[in-house]
This record gives C-alpha cells, structure tokens and sequence, in this order.
C-alpha cells in the first residue's frame, strides 16, 4: 500500500488529482448533449468530491484511491456529458465491432462496482481497524452490492420524476 502522509497539508499528488477532477467537470459542463441529464449524472460527482475536501484533514485515502477515485470521476462525466448511450469513442466501437449498441455504460457499470470496493475496503480496514481477510472481503462486496442497489432506485425514481429523461438517463438503449 502506498504511505499515508499524516501532516496536514495537501501533497503537491492530491491537489494535482483535485485540479483534474475540477477541469474534468468543467469539460463537461460545455455543451452537453443535456444539461438536466448533465446536472443528475454529475451531481454525485460534484457531492462526492466535496466530501472528500471536507474530510481530507480526518482521513486520507492512499494515493492508489485517489488515483482511482479521478478515474471514476472522469468516466461519469463523460457519461454525464454525452450521455451514457452516446459516448462518440463507444459508438465508433460499435460500429468497427458489428455491435447492437454502445457499451459505454457497461464500462461505467463495471468501474462502478470495482472502485468503490478500494475505498469501502480502505474505509473498514484503516477506521474500523478490521483485520484483512474474508470478513471485510464478504462486507466490501455487500456494502458495494447494497449502494449499487440504492443508486438503482435513486435512478428509477429520477426517471419517474423526469419521464422524458429516462431513456437518456438511464441509458435504457433496448434493456428495457
């Protein structure tokens, strides 16, 4: 695991990885296909990386977290920018591949899972001071399974409030 810096001041990595993440959202902003799906899609976005600010004095992450944490952060927001079923460099694998749709949302359904673990996994072993092994590895996969199926819902009440968005926001593209 990498080292943890223990002072208080921002390491010259970690406001790199937060001015990424803040010009990433910005690209975004400009000129997304829809500025309601734009605002649904990058919100959690924009709230998670407030947390992250926020805490970072009580707890740092390792810097393989945060690497992967601006990974995630940049493949919501070109999601969040084109939508999940539009995504240019998808469709033109789709088109090279012979494929039925884009996949783009798959690759975000994906990192979506995984990523999250990292930090659910860093959470339990760091705060709680859980021991490795197959208890935390059982809570990591549950806790994952458990926020995936509460977005889900966040997700299916936003299409009920936005009918007209639920295609594009929920990426349907035939798995209806």
């Amino acid at each position: 695991m990498n080292k943890i810096n223990k002072s208080n001041k921002p390491t010259s990595m970690h406001i790199g990885l937060l001015t990424l993440s803040i010009i990433a959202l910005v690209l975004s902003f400009i000129k997304p296909k829809s500025y309601r799906i734009w605002f649904l899609e990058a919100f959690p976005v924009v709230l998670g990386v407030l947390i992250l600010v926020y805490t970072y004095k009580k707890f740092r992450f390792t810097n393989l977290v945060y690497v992967l944490i601006l990974i995630q952060i940049i493949i919501i927001l070109i999601g969040a920018h084109y939508t999940y079923n539009d995504v240019p460099i998808f469709n033109l694998i789709k088109e090279v591949f012979g494929l039925s749709r884009n996949h783009y949302d798959r690759l975000a359904h994906v990192t979506q899972g995984i990523i999250p673990a990292f930090i659910i996994r860093e959470l339990l072993i760091r705060k709680l001071k859980l021991n490795r092994g197959v208890i935390v590895s059982v809570l990591v996969v549950s806790i994952c399974l458990s926020m995936s199926a509460f977005y889900e819902l966040v997700e299916w009440g936003g299409a009920l409030v936005a009918r007209n968005l639920s295609d594009d926001f929920l990426g349907f593209q035939g798995d209806k």
